[in-house]
């Protein structure tokens, strides 16, 4: 206000702020602009008397009141090899809504990234010991991670909502596609080997656990 006012010939009491800068109360023409603003506050021959020249900063709080609940649908198409245990997504399909959007390339790129961690947990990583705590999965020979070649191109799409909890509607993204994506190809696996009478497999679906899975429900696979 104090630099407006200096620019404006004008009392700093005087001068009220707008979207698109400071005016002079009552006189919307007399006004600054932020941008010109922000370059007169780095001018010292455009500043009040006391103020050193520097760039312009602000510092807020804000209290959204509660949480945003961005929500979606995923779902997985696997094809599942009961001779190995292996598993090939097909086909993923997410429709997540993170509010109102911004940026619809970040916004997909939080996605694919979310669904490609979601398949990794569902079907690869997975920690272990051994019976002395000693841990067996300690490089990436052991501990398994998948390759872009492993996975589909995920068709994933949006439906914006937005949330009454900030001015900008705004929800969370980056982990949405996580929170979709494991349940649905932990579940696509085991709806694959349903009609054998499995029900149930531990996550990550390794291709040991469905191997072992078929073999208990008593169909025969090679040696």
């Amino acid at each position: 206000r104090h630099i407006a006012a200096h620019l404006l010939e004008a009392s700093p009491a005087d001068i009220v702020a707008g979207a698109d800068g400071l005016h002079v109360a009552g006189v919307p023409d007399r006004a600054v602009s932020w941008g010109a603003l922000a370059v007169a506050s780095r001018d010292a021959d455009r500043l009040p008397e006391g103020l050193e020249p520097g760039p312009l900063r602000h510092e807020g709080d804000f209290d959204g009141g509660n949480s945003t609940f961005p929500f979606g649908a995923h779902v997985s198409v696997v094809e599942v090899d009961t001779e190995t245990g292996g598993v090939r997504i097909r086909r993923h399909i997410a429709v997540d809504d993170c509010g109102r959007i911004l940026n619809p390339l970040l916004v997909s790129g939080q996605q694919h990234g979310g669904i490609a961690q979601g398949a990794a947990q569902a079907l690869f990583e997975w920690v272990q010991y051994d019976e002395d705590g000693n841990p067996l999965t300690s490089t990436l020979m052991d501990y398994l991670v998948p390759a872009a070649s492993e996975l589909p191109s995920f068709e994933a799409s949006n439906t914006e909502t937005d949330s009454p909890r900030n001015p900008l509607g705004a929800k969370g993204i980056g982990e949405s596609g996580t929170i979709g994506s494991t349940p649905a190809i932990q579940n696509a696996v085991v709806d694959a080997v349903s009609h054998l009478g499995i029900t149930h497999i531990d996550m990550p679906c390794t291709p040991e656990r469905i191997w072992r899975a078929v073999t208990s429900a008593g169909v025969p696979t090679p040696a």
